[in-house]
């Protein structure tokens, strides 16, 4: 053959070639990417067919702008819930929370409002747009764990921290995705053969989260991965707040301040057995339930409310030290703080509404801050430079500044949601402060109040960078105890 000839022949080959691999790869696409377009990052086409096709079409739930702040077009968006819900007839305040809440159908607000369960009458019939069938569908897919196109439960594994919240009147822990700043799983403790279990506080280290339930007389150790129990201790009477060591195998336990008795001891745990190693006895009989832990010296502080004193515990012996702090005033110490260095204590008065600043060496007041009313938890920047204080009775969360040696007032933190402030904790890398909100009065009403419900409590996410509230979420009821882990 010619040449020539076969040199064409060849280009030939080479071209049909060519051709034949684009039109492969053009027509041949990735199963997972044809998956998530075909069901909108849903788990199945039905459901996507359900949110997507009815609540996002119907243009109430879609585009740039939709209802609340909540979009139902593909499921990252729903996962991230509604970030505007009216407050006080004004949808600009950065208040919203979940809607879809994996695994938990009953405490998801969008089960609510497909099953007509809103106290107040709606403008829009939600469950008249769904058959039966398709609303089955919705609340089999919330029980799965809402979950994506993949099987992938969302926030399952957090892309940085999580935030624990004891929700005591609804008897769950809520699990709050540091990230997207929405609560990304309900661990309910409720516990059928005890009428009340109460969940007050809550502590993290390492894999675990300890939660003392104050009215079961129970310290629960659950595992963070799948928030399942591991261990538990019973028997212990009106559990409060946990302060756990530098090398997490050894807890301090306290009293509740919701018990109407008095004691004269509070509770070391061991950790990794989950015994009772000890109970440590005071010399007098009171309230003893703020606690500050001192890791580097081997100081534990704990604040008697009703005598208005701080007892010092020596952590590598649990022994009780003679000298401590006499406040003499009717103070009602209740929570406790303590620098990064253990220099300073800071005992918030209850009933002078006063931050005391005490020097830890020589166990004495040496600086009062005047607070708005009820100042409650306090939580202190990694640098020490800034102390937060949840004003109980101020609806508002505090900002002290340490210059030097010297304390001043600098900030008054507000948010139409904050109502009863109560816990308070900061990230590790001081950029949030978050801050339960009790409301058991009442006096913040959400925008969609749930049958059955009452005074649904919020958490405050305080940006420390622009000292504003970037977030309001709601929870459940009567949220206390919060713990935000330190990475």
């Amino acid at each position: 053959m010619h040449l020539a000839t076969k040199k064409s022949l060849f280009l030939t080959f080479i071209s049909i070639t060519l051709i034949l691999a684009v039109s492969s790869c053009t027509l041949t696409e990735n199963p997972d990417e044809a998956l998530k377009k075909e069901n909108n990052y849903y788990e199945t086409k039905d459901v996507s067919n359900i949110l997507n096709g009815t609540c996002a079409a119907s243009g109430c739930h879609a585009e740039s702008n939709p209802v609340n702040g909540f979009s139902t077009e593909i499921q990252p968006q729903i996962m991230l819930g509604a970030s505007n819900r009216p407050l006080e007839g004004v949808r600009n305040y950065g208040y919203g929370g979940d809607d879809v809440i994996p695994y938990s159908v009953e405490k998801s607000l969008l089960m609510q409002f497909i099953n007509g369960n809103i106290v107040e009458k709606l403008s829009y019939n939600h469950s008249s747009i769904l058959s039966t069938n398709q609303i089955t569908t919705i609340k089999n897919w919330i029980a799965d764990g809402a979950q994506d196109y993949k099987g992938d439960v969302p926030y399952f594994l957090p892309e940085s921290y999580r935030v624990y919240v004891c929700n005591q009147n609804s008897e769950d822990i809520s699990v709050v995705d540091g990230t997207n700043k929405v609560v990304s799983y309900l661990n309910d403790v409720y516990d059928p053969l005890t009428e009340f279990d109460t969940p007050y506080w809550v502590s993290e280290y390492g894999d675990y989260y300890y939660v003392t339930l104050s009215s079961a007389g129970q310290l629960i150790k659950f595992r963070k991965t799948d928030n399942s129990p591991v261990l538990s201790i019973s028997g212990l009477s009106e559990p409060g707040i946990i302060k756990i060591n530098s090398d997490g195998t050894k807890a301090y336990v306290s009293r509740a301040s919701t018990t109407e008795f008095t004691y004269s001891s509070i509770y070391v745990i061991d950790l990794t057995n989950m015994f009772i190693q000890k109970e440590i006895n005071l010399p007098i009989s009171g309230l003893p339930h703020g606690m500050a832990l001192d890791k580097q010296r081997g100081f534990l502080f704990v604040a008697d409310a009703v005598n208005n004193l701080i007892h010092v515990i020596n952590i590598f012996s649990d022994q009780l030290i003679d000298s401590r702090f006499d406040l003499v005033n009717d103070y009602y110490p209740l929570f406790l703080g303590i620098s990064p260095d253990g220099n300073y204590l800071y005992i918030t008065a209850n009933k002078t509404n006063q931050l005391l600043v005490a020097n830890a060496g020589s166990r004495s007041v040496i600086s009062k801050i005047n607070l708005l009313s009820n100042p409650m938890g306090v939580t202190v920047s990694s640098t020490g430079q800034k102390i937060y204080v949840a004003s109980g009775g101020g609806n508002a969360v505090e900002v002290i500044t340490k210059t030097a040696a010297f304390w001043d007032k600098t900030n008054t933190i507000t948010h139409p949601a904050f109502s009863m402030p109560f816990g308070i904790d900061i990230t590790s890398d001081d950029r949030y402060v978050y801050v339960t909100n009790q409301n058991l009065e009442g006096d913040f009403v959400p925008a969609y109040q749930v049958k059955g419900e009452e005074f649904i409590s919020t958490v405050g996410i305080i940006n420390t960078q622009t000292e504003t509230v970037e977030k309001v979420i709601e929870v459940e009821e009567n949220a206390g105890g919060i713990a935000v882990e330190k990475l």
